[in-house]
């Protein structure tokens, strides 16, 4: 799988060949973090292009700019010492009609049209190829400036009008080397229908606003590599909004991901769905900066102030279908909830295994080290479950603490929720993984340890049906791992386990 995914990618990637270079100083651009460069950058983008294309360099300094339009065979180079710092009047960026079919405009997957969104970005390109960001500068979005204070997207629509920093729709063979990329005031990066983008050696700081995702993936014929996030919303998310369009072929190796939310996620937009995404080498930390999260104060038993939800989340709650997901040689730290899978049904639609799906999982070599009660789970929903999960050579160090009379005796299905973490309650079955609705279910290999007693069973299925379960071992208290079952067919346990009734 691993070589098919990388074929794929790097198919794409092939490198452009630079054939001059145009100086953003040549076309009137000044040093100056309160006097606009804007034009005369978008001057040197364009006559840059219209020649064939080449660089176009910004040399050190900062240069004070609002939205910049990227073309066809134009890498823009950022200097050693170079910012281009986004303005902080949203006048700067003026709205941008991008057409892109996603269920978040008049039910578009309902009436399959491409709708027209208006997005206020930094810079943007659409239906461009070839076009790059290099450099070890900066590109620093100024999002926490007075402007851009219009509250979180869930409960304010003003809030939309904050700049995405980087905005690319429908293009080819986008790459990011070695850039640095600083305080949106809004998503930090976004790419959306676009066939082959490359990323290395990126860094994302993106601390100053609500829903400050690290990067947003909706694209195929990926490739991040050697990059570190640090956002205070999702650090990497992977989003499938056409319903006719495959979120595919995503290779993500060797990062370091910081947030106060979910350091890897697929979902939550997933009516298309996944397919071949391969995820390894990354190591999951605590955040540098909390300026808005606050989860020891908002939810229940985290042991630790400055946590991230889930560390890797599968999520297909939109009717697609996601299959063959590969995650291996995972570091976690500070995280509530090392492993989250979950098939729901958000759109409250008539689904079924045909329609909506989740298949094919494979996670393998993991160590981490939780800090509340929820911990991992694998769920499902009656009609709809999650199929062929294998969890091998895992290692988790969880919080414990739960008293009998605090394990809960059911939990609600919740299946048109918004997933996370925590939408079960604060408190789930198992001290280690919960798992429900589910169909091929393979565990081999699997340490649990307490760090406080804890009454609740290590395992709890519920209607599992096909499970092997082998060589667990329980490593802070005696005897061996426990098992609880509830309405299961065909599990397997060897002698690791004792199967509590």
């Amino acid at each position: 799988m691993k070589r098919i995914l990388l074929a794929a990618v790097l198919a794409v990637l092939c490198l452009a060949v630079r054939a001059r270079d145009f100086s953003i100083l040549d076309f009137g651009a000044r040093i100056s973090n309160a006097q606009p460069s804007t034009q005369a950058i978008q001057q040197a983008i364009d006559r840059c292009s219209a020649s064939g294309g080449g660089r176009v360099v910004v040399p050190a300094g900062t240069f004070w700019t609002g939205t910049l339009i990227l073309r066809d065979d134009v890498e823009l180079h950022l200097c050693r010492g170079a910012v281009l710092l986004g303005s902080d009047r949203l006048e700067d960026y003026p709205f941008l009609d991008v057409r892109f079919r996603t269920r978040f405009t008049d039910k578009s997957y309902y009436t399959g049209r491409r709708e027209v969104l208006r997005y206020r970005a930094l810079l943007f390109a659409e239906g461009v190829r070839n076009v790059s960001l290099t450099g070890y500068g900066q590109v620093d979005g100024n999002g926490g400036a007075e402007a851009f204070r219009l509250g979180n997207d869930a409960g304010s629509q003003a809030s939309l009008e904050r700049p995405v920093l980087i905005l690319m729709v429908d293009c080819r063979e986008v790459r990011l080397r070695q850039i640095e990329l600083r305080n949106s005031a809004y998503w930090m990066q976004c790419y959306l229908a676009c066939d082959g983008v490359f990323l290395s050696g990126v860094t994302v700081r993106n601390h100053c606003n609500f829903n400050n995702d690290g990067i947003d993936i909706d694209s195929k014929n990926v490739l991040v590599e050697n990059c570190e996030f640090d956002s205070d919303d999702d650090a990497i998310c992977l989003k499938s909004h056409d319903p006719d369009r495959w979120c595919e072929n995503v290779v993500i190796r060797n990062c370091t991901v910081r947030t106060n939310c979910n350091g890897v996620k697929l979902g939550t937009g997933s009516l298309g769905g996944f397919r071949n995404i391969r995820i390894e080498n990354i190591c999951f930390r605590a955040a540098s900066s909390d300026r808005i999260r606050d989860w020891q104060r908002i939810v229940d038993h985290v042991e630790i102030p400055n946590t991230m939800l889930a560390g890797l989340a599968v999520e297909n709650v939109d009717g697609g279908v996601s299959e063959n997901i590969e995650a291996v040689n995972l570091h976690m730290e500070n995280v509530q909830t090392p492993i989250f899978i979950k098939l729901g049904n958000r759109m409250s639609r008539p689904l079924s295994d045909e329609s909506a799906a989740l298949r094919n999982i494979r996670i393998a070599n993991v160590r981490a080290t939780s800090y509340s009660r929820m911990c991992s789970s694998i769920t499902g929903w009656p009609d709809c479950a999650v199929e062929n999960v294998t969890l091998t050579n895992i290692r988790i160090s969880t919080t414990g603490g739960t008293p009998a009379a605090e394990s809960p005796a059911v939990v609600p299905e919740c299946e048109g929720d918004y997933p996370e973490n925590r939408m079960f309650g604060f408190t789930l079955p198992a001290s280690g993984l919960w798992a429900r609705h589910v169909t091929g279910l393979v565990i081999e290999n699997v340490r649990f340890g307490v760090r406080n007693p804890d009454a609740r069973p290590d395992v709890v299925l519920q209607d599992v049906s096909g499970a092997e379960l082998s060589r667990f071992r329980n490593e802070t208290g005696p005897g061996a791992v426990t098992l609880r079952t509830d309405s299961c067919q065909r599990i397997s346990c060897d002698r690791s386990l004792v199967l509590l009734h």
